[in-house]
């Protein structure tokens, strides 16, 4: 009688959830396959496709981590697993793009069996850390605070960072359905990138070292203002870093986790200095703004940076290396790009 009843209850659920997704046929609710389809020879019916994956977000009722699983298998297809940054990326802009505001997001992800081993219903692993999960400017999630967080969201109000929350919440919900037609895709974060790259391989000449496609130098023996941490860059023939592609972020966060560089403070080439507001590098690249670049403060009342108006026109990645604006007179360390 309970299996019947729980099933009666998520047909219902679906039924009103699915509002934007649905339409009427014979007087009954049917799942709209024509309109929400950008590329309907890739996704099914009522699924979107957003960079590599079909996505459809549920943004009218809110449900437990459980049901909103029940949900998308009915529809279906799974909760979204978020394994990579330009996923994490492509789901941000998409969110943004469409005006998509206000809402908190199920994703697929829990900790249940091991506290702080956070895995998809496949089973592969949640990635850890930056670009992915909240991180304010000392304190990053996931942080179990109430000692029964195993679930993962992406709160509006934490600017759609992850967050670590009860499984028992009541959430909208973005699901995920497999990709019909399999195309090549290519990747931005496996091609060759920087002048050093030969043939997909980089040759890093001492004292720089192969981090990705890049070959870098991390000084370390030198805190130096922004102006002086250029000259210094320049004067081993590179730059201060441009970083515009989020898997570039990512490499260079794992480079720093796994090589005893944590704990320093990096400059990177991006100032706001000739207009406030107005972020490019010494490249002339724009600077990427928003999540998942920039980094968060204040965790009782969220704001994202840059937020130091004109006292803080300089950009450097510190802490948990997100994108931080300083004053430029601060003195870190220059993170420097081959340039030859």
């Amino acid at each position: 009688m309970e299996d019947y009843l729980l099933k009666m209850l998520l047909y219902l659920l679906l039924s009103l959830t699915c509002s934007l997704f649905v339409g009427e046929a014979h007087g009954r609710v049917t799942w709209n396959r024509t309109d929400l389809t950008l590329a309907s020879q890739d996704c099914p019916g009522g699924y979107t496709l957003v960079g590599d994956k079909c996505l459809m977000l549920e943004m009218v009722a809110s449900v437990t981590h459980d049901d909103a699983r029940n949900l998308c298998h009915e529809a279906k297809g799974e909760l979204v697993a978020i394994t990579t940054a330009t996923d994490f990326k492509n789901l941000v802009d998409y969110i943004h793009a469409n005006g998509i505001f206000g809402y908190t997001f199920w994703v697929d992800g829990r900790d249940e069996e091991t506290e702080g081993v956070w895995l998809t219903a496949t089973g592969e692993a949640v990635p850890l850390g930056t670009p992915f999960w909240a991180a304010f400017d000392y304190h990053q999630q996931p942080d179990n605070a109430l000692g029964n967080e195993h679930c993962l969201s992406i709160p509006s109000d934490w600017f759609l960072y992850m967050n670590d929350v009860s499984c028992s919440d009541t959430k909208h919900f973005i699901c995920e359905a497999p990709v019909q037609t399999q195309g090549e895709a290519a990747s931005a974060a496996l091609a060759p990138v920087g002048p050093s790259a030969v043939g997909g391989r980089v040759e890093c000449l001492s004292p720089f070292v192969e981090v990705g496609d890049l070959c870098l130098l991390f000084i370390t023996w030198a805190e130096e203002t922004w102006d002086v941490a250029q000259q210094t860059c320049a004067g081993v023939s590179s730059e201060l870093l441009a970083i515009t592609d989020i898997e570039v972020l990512r490499t260079v966060y794992l480079f720093i986790q796994s090589n005893g560089l944590a704990g320093n403070t990096f400059w990177l080439g991006g100032s706001d200095l000739e207009s406030e507001g107005t972020w490019v590098y010494t490249t002339g690249e724009p600077v990427p703004m928003g999540t998942p670049f920039w980094g968060l403060t204040d965790m009782s009342a969220p704001s994202q940076e840059p937020n130091g108006g004109t006292d803080e026109n300089c950009l450097a990645i510190g802490n948990f290396y997100n994108f931080r604006d300083y004053s430029c007179g601060s003195k870190f360390f220059p993170l420097c790009l081959y340039s030859g």
